[in-house]
């Protein structure tokens, strides 16, 4: 397994395409990795945020995107990325780690599933978190569930995951 690796701590300036905001799910699913980086490389870039993030939240935040979403493609590795980063921006924390380890947030973190993630993690999960963090699929959700949406208001489904707002 290759690894990302930062000396210190990384500032990313991340942003979302208009195209990524008004795209069908569908259509961006059918988009492969390249496809999807090209999209957010155009001049279409908004909402701009900087986020410091260190190698072990690298780590961290790769290893939960595989506890969560190991077995789904890699649009459904993304998405969970987004909610995590989109709670960041909602005020449920101010890291990813204070997301990952917030009460009753992260099923992995209690039932041991994040503990077996860790030396396990693929390079799409890496891949999968740093994509996101330079410009996100989807700015809204902050919820996702294998069960419906139990918090929130059901948006949309992807691979195994119930998604909302």
């Amino acid at each position: 397994m290759r690894r990302v690796s930062f000396l210190g701590l990384a500032v990313l300036l991340v942003g979302v395409t208009a195209h990524a905001q008004t795209a069908g799910f569908a259509e961006l699913a059918s988009l492969d990795r390249a496809e999807l980086a090209d999209m957010r490389n155009t001049e279409e870039w908004v909402q701009p945020w900087v986020c410091p993030i260190s190698q072990s939240e690298l780590d961290l935040f790769a290893a939960i995107v595989y506890a969560e979403a190991g077995d789904q493609d890699y649009y459904g590795k993304c998405l969970v990325a987004d909610v995590i980063l989109n709670r960041i921006d909602h005020g449920f924390g101010n890291s990813i780690s204070e997301i990952v380890y917030a009460p009753g947030q992260f099923s992995p973190v209690t039932d041991g599933g994040l503990d077996r993630a860790w030396g396990r993690v693929t390079q799409d999960c890496y891949d999968a978190c740093l994509q996101e963090l330079q410009g996100r699929i989807n700015y809204d959700i902050i919820y996702f569930s294998m069960y419906g949406c139990a918090n929130g208001q059901f948006v949309f489904q992807y691979g195994d995951h119930y998604f909302g707002v």
